[in-house]
């Protein structure tokens, strides 16, 4: 009997010590874990280096309706969270929240970048190194000359850039170095509404064309001019803050533009800049030209009108179906185009039976060629304008 007793008690004794040495490893495992690791390593180093990257918590009831869920201590150790803080809660095009500090913002670091520039350094390539510095959402830059004084061509260029660019000032200067600092805060502006501002200012091209042709008030070709670099300045504005929202997805909400809408609204923009360039050209051509060609073009007048009339009112129909999500009136636009282009190819062959191949009418050919080249980039806006639609549209759609 008693050899039963000392068998049965050797054998549950076995089991008893494994499952106290499992629990005894755990017990210890987490005592490491939370009071011996984590007080030695800083908890930004910890969190880099994966430790509680991701947590499952369950949503507590608090009160009669509120749902509450409590925040990672080594988060808010991080971010120096304190009772009373405010946090900013996003809602994400996945349905997903994300809870940021609104303090991150002043404490986030400057994208800072420096260029050394030698006495013979390009004014152009310099130009286009600081404007694409500026579109990837660098907040500053300095300039070091490689002389003891700036090269007075460079000096000039980079006031001019200055100029150019929304938001860049020159913070800092002395006679080898100058900085230029970004101060606009792009995530304060919709893009929807830099979008509109273009397509107006691209609308106003128009008519002054329009008015000049009819009036000869002169003056109109360079507030032409004068807007182009107006659509230029805006076309830069709106790449940087599609830049900022690939890096920080929150400010999808901000700037009134989805994650997956940023190519679309890039392609907008990009063709508003286009046929900002060829309406420019256009003014260049009938300043050089001047009364001589102005007489020429006002034998068909009316049927220019038209065609200019058509481009006013694609541009006014793009506005609508962007900010009133409509399928019908997008595809519309699609035809409209088809029509501009059909315009202004009546235009050229009557201006063709009018003066020959005389050279007024050459010039005229080469303006009728600027007009195609803003037909072309206002077929792909609207275009874009239809895929965004499709896209904001309820998911069973009716036609």
């Amino acid at each position: 009997m008693n050899y039963r007793l000392a068998r049965i008690f050797s054998k549950h004794s076995e089991k008893f010590f494994k499952w106290f040495k499992f629990r005894l490893f755990w017990l210890i495992y987490a005592f490491v874990d939370r009071y011996v690791l984590k007080k030695y390593i800083p908890s930004s180093v910890w969190i880099c280096l994966g430790a509680n990257m991701r947590e499952v918590r369950r949503v507590q009831k608090f009160g009669k309706s509120t749902l509450m869920v409590s925040l990672p201590a080594e988060w808010v150790k991080l971010v120096g969270l304190r009772p009373g803080d405010p946090v900013s809660i996003d809602i994400l095009e996945d349905n997903s929240v994300r809870v940021s500090p609104l303090s991150a913002g002043k404490q986030s670091k400057v994208f800072s970048t420096s260029i050394n520039v030698s006495r013979n350094a390009s004014e152009s390539l310099l130009g286009r190194v600081i404007y694409a510095l500026y579109l990837l959402g660098v907040d500053r830059i300095e300039v070091l000359s490689e002389e003891s004084v700036m090269p007075e061509n460079l000096l000039r260029s980079l006031r001019n850039i200055a100029k150019t660019l929304i938001g860049v000032e020159i913070t800092e200067y002395s006679p080898s170095r100058i900085v230029l600092q970004i101060l606009i805060d792009s995530s304060k502006y919709s893009a929807t509404a830099v979008i509109n501002r273009m397509l107006e200012l691209v609308r106003s091209m128009f008519e002054y064309i329009e008015t000049y042709v009819a009036s000869g008030a002169i003056h109109l070709l360079q507030e032409v001019q004068e807007l182009e670099v107006e659509v230029d300045r805006l076309n830069a504005l709106i790449v940087r803050q599609l830049v900022d929202l690939i890096k920080h997805k929150g400010l999808a909400k901000q700037l009134g533009v989805g994650d997956t809408l940023a190519t679309e609204y890039r392609s907008i923009a990009k063709s508003l800049e286009e046929a900002a360039d060829a309406l420019s050209e256009i003014a260049i051509i009938l300043q050089e030209r001047g009364p001589t060609l102005l007489e020429k073009m006002r034998k068909e007048i009316s049927v220019l009108s038209e065609c200019i009339d058509m481009a006013v009112l694609i541009i006014d129909r793009i506005i609508k179906t962007l900010n009133h999500e409509d399928l019908t009136l997008a595809n519309e636009l699609l035809d409209l185009v088809a029509e501009y282009r059909g315009h202004f190819k009546k235009y050229a062959d009557l201006m063709y039976k009018t003066l020959g191949l005389d050279e007024m009418y050459l010039s005229i050919k080469d303006m009728l060629e600027r007009f195609a080249v803003a037909g072309k980039s206002l077929e792909s806006i609207a275009e874009s304008v239809f895929d965004i639609n499709v896209w904001k549209s309820p998911e069973s759609v009716k036609l």
